[in-house]
């Protein structure tokens, strides 16, 4: 599933309601004054599509192809509430990852473990995200980090 904007989501609908008038292509211009957008705003649009693989832009020739208009979506209302949306679903799958790794350790992780899987297993994130999404998770009550004699170590 692929989380789109509003805006985005604008482009996808002109192009479906118009497949008969276009049916393998169309260019940027049009859909730029049907929709009314600059031109900055459409190539950006256009561009976001493209890295989503729902279009094709080319900028020579500024023709859309259509790779798939059929794609599960969700629609965001701007690229603020897309960040947040992100944010959310990089906790859930950090969540799970944390859940595993205590889980392997009978319920008390190491904190150099616990970050160590953050940052160079699946997720791959970066220190600080790793640092944020921990904070994120504490003030949340999902995530409670332990002082021992040995270290710090994090439990849920």
């Amino acid at each position: 599933m692929q989380i789109i904007t509003n805006d985005e989501n604008k482009v996808i609908l002109f192009i479906k309601n118009n497949i008969d008038e276009y049916p393998e292509k169309v260019s940027y211009d049009v859909i730029r004054e049907v929709l009314d957008y600059s031109e900055t705003k459409i190539v950006d649009l256009l561009t976001s599509l493209k890295e989503k693989k729902i279009l094709d832009f080319d900028d020579s020739t500024k023709d859309v192809t259509y790779l798939n208009l059929d794609a599960e979506v969700e629609v965001v209302e701007n690229k603020s509430e897309l960040k947040q949306y992100m944010l959310n679903k990089t906790e859930e799958d950090a969540y799970d990852i944390i859940n595993e790794v205590i889980s392997k350790y009978d319920n008390y992780a190491p904190r150099y473990i616990l970050e160590g899987a953050l940052m160079y297993g699946e997720l791959e994130l970066s220190p600080k995200r790793t640092y944020n999404i921990i904070v994120s998770l504490e003030n949340k009550q999902l995530l409670k980090r332990v002082e021992k004699a040995d270290g710090e170590y994090y439990t849920i």
